[in-house]
């Protein structure tokens, strides 16, 4: 009987486990000061310093990331924290975005409050690309105003009042790590397209090749 009785107990106690297992694993689970194990591939605000190559939710690519690099750029960057791209798109659907205020992509710094690095907006904005494109973009100088990326995107029904017309999105960057113009175009491009996607245009914007409208630098050049 005594010996039934601790078989059942053994047997409740690995259920209990089992049933754990999706919060964390029996007898351990996160470290030893208590924090959680950071994600592996995107890394959000809060998990300190990462590579480079992970910033901006993947944006960056590797020969991006080199080019911050070097010659005598941060390995690493502390990704500030901004919305998620549906909190934007959402965002930019209401109203008061509709006013240009200006919704944060992505910002990073070189620690937590520390000196900003690179940052990416998107806004509404009156004016649209020029020569009835959809997408322009522009070559702009300083890291202030390192880019801007104009995608005609109506995402009103009906003509509805306010519902955004002829009004396009404008996405900017500011850029002190002071990368190529190419990877400018490759970033405000990327951007644009995982917003523009999320929001639904009516009309699916025709992006350009990023070496087309701002060609790689020459070996040595940026």
């Amino acid at each position: 009987m005594l010996r039934n009785f601790r078989l059942t107990l053994g047997r409740l106690a690995a259920l209990a486990c089992t049933s754990a297992i999706a919060v964390t694993a029996c007898g351990g689970g996160d470290d030893e000061s208590g924090s959680p194990k950071p994600t592996a591939a995107k890394p959000t605000a809060g998990a300190g310093l990462i590579p480079v190559a992970q910033a901006c939710r993947g944006l960056f690519d590797e020969a991006i990331a080199k080019e911050a690099r070097e010659p005598n750029g941060p390995s690493k960057v502390y990704p500030v924290k901004t919305k998620s791209t549906d909190q934007v798109a959402k965002a930019l659907q209401e109203e008061s975005a509709r006013r240009s205020t200006p919704e944060d992509l992505c910002t990073v710094t070189d620690k937590a409050d520390g000196k900003e690095l690179l940052a990416i907006t998107v806004a509404w904005t009156p004016h649209s690309p020029p020569s009835g494109r959809s997408v322009h973009y522009t070559t702009t100088v300083g890291p202030e105003d390192a880019g801007r990326l104009l995608v005609a995107c109506d995402v009103g029904s009906g003509g509805e009042k306010g519902s955004g017309g002829d009004r396009s999105l404008e996405f900017a960057l500011r850029d002190y790590f002071t990368v190529s113009d190419h990877s400018h175009a490759k970033l405000l491009i990327a951007s644009a397209k995982q917003i523009t996607s999320t929001l639904g245009c009516r009309e699916d914007p025709e992006y350009p090749d990023p070496k087309v409208v701002a060609p790689p630098p020459k070996r040595g050049l940026r």
